[in-house]
């Protein structure tokens, strides 16, 4: 698409879906200390929602090209809104993509803005994650100044284990991070300037400013991202209706209120960051002493065919091991060492994917946004930080 055409389809999105965004979740913005920079740059940003292509924008009169992770286009309608409503391009999952850092250097060389967030995935709970390296890499390659827009309230908006939004405020704040001699720094330096600008817990936000998001269904379908009890210490047992977050094994009942934190006589944590952070350190011990560790029936395996398309599929059982994952189905058994999976990743909250051999797979759990497909890619993380061992 031309730039004039990317310009247009930018004009009638921001008169349209940014006029909805702005409104449905009431943003704030405050662009006042970069006002007179000019592009070329490169924005960075903490990720909280979907809609971030599109509300980080909306003050920029110019078109942001965001670098988007290429599972994304391989929908055809996700594909084509990235592409031409906001000039995404895509950039391949732990592996050097060199067309990637060929149309990041054509945007830029054009006076263009490229669009990046460090962290390389959406936060589940809030809080921000270790951003990547290769983020410093891309700054020091070339040596434009980075805009940095802290996100506020845009978790408690809409968390990412969530299908419906709530009514708060979300707030987005604008500034040069580095530009000149800042450049010049070493990939070091420019990492941790880039971690410590990105660093954010929405929770401790949220306790100094108690602003309400009103939902109809607060604690809907965060057994996508809490699976372990923390009370009978069961993994996928737990459920939400409507506010309520419970165990179906053990009772275990407990609230999600309006200010994103948990109330009941069962509360064992104050809010989803911190339940989060107990259930990693459980299954990483889990893992250490279990050789089996879960599994999911019902799920949906796909493939890509020589044509880079995905395959219709094959219902089976999805097995964790600690050293293996296994997928049983009529067709027969599938191993996949977890030492050797590469790029594993979560989309759209329910799908688990990863490269194998060079093969790219993908499974579909059901029912749709009941079942944890966040358990298998922290669990696998776990496993290859520890070496993959074998039991």
């Amino acid at each position: 698409m031309s730039k004039v055409s990317l310009r247009i389809f930018n004009i009638i999105l921001k008169a349209t879906l940014g006029v909805w965004l702005k409104a449905t979740y009431n943003i704030k913005f405050d662009i006042s200390r970069i006002d007179n920079l000019k592009p070329p740059y490169i924005l960075i940003s903490n990720h909280c929602l979907n809609w971030d292509p599109f509300t980080l924008p909306l003050k920029i009169k110019e078109t942001v090209h965001w670098m988007a992770s290429d599972n994304l286009f391989r929908s055809k309608t996700i594909g084509f809104l990235l592409t031409h409503l906001v000039g995404a391009f895509p950039k391949k999952k732990a592996v050097a993509d060199m067309s990637s850092i060929k149309t990041s250097i054509k945007i830029i060389r054009s006076k263009g803005i490229v669009g990046v967030f460090p962290e390389g995935n959406r936060t589940w709970d809030g809080k921000q994650i270790d951003t990547l390296y290769s983020t410093a890499k891309f700054v020091k390659m070339l040596k434009v100044p980075v805009v940095m827009c802290e996100q506020r309230g845009c978790y408690l908006s809409r968390p990412r284990w969530a299908v419906k939004g709530r009514r708060g405020q979300m707030s987005l704040n604008y500034y040069i991070l580095m530009q000149g001699d800042d450049l010049k720094l070493s990939l070091d330096e420019i990492h941790e300037k880039i971690n410590n600008a990105v660093k954010y817990n929405e929770s401790d936000w949220q306790l100094e400013h108690m602003i309400e998001f009103k939902g109809k269904a607060n604690a809907e379908f965060l057994e996508q991202y809490l699976y372990v009890c923390p009370k009978c210490k069961s993994i996928s047992t737990l459920h939400s209706q409507k506010h309520s977050f419970f165990c179906e094994k053990c009772g275990l009942t407990t609230h999600l209120n309006n200010y994103g934190f948990f109330e009941g006589n069962e509360k064992y944590f104050d809010d989803v960051n911190q339940w989060g952070e107990w259930q990693r350190s459980f299954i990483g011990e889990y893992i250490d002493h279990n050789h089996f560790i879960f599994k999911d029936e019902n799920v949906l395996m796909k493939v890509e065919d020589s044509n880079k398309k995905l395959t219709k599929g094959i219902y089976g059982t999805l097995i964790l091991y600690k050293d293996k994952i296994q997928f049983d189905s009529k067709d027969g058994t599938l191993f996949f060492e977890n030492i050797n999976i590469i790029g594993n990743t979560i989309q759209l909250n329910w799908i688990f994917e990863f490269y194998y051999n060079g093969k790219f797979q993908r499974f579909y759990f059901y029912p749709k946004n009941r079942v944890s497909a966040y358990k298998w890619t922290e669990a696998v993380d776990y496993i290859k930080r520890i070496g993959g061992n074998h039991e």
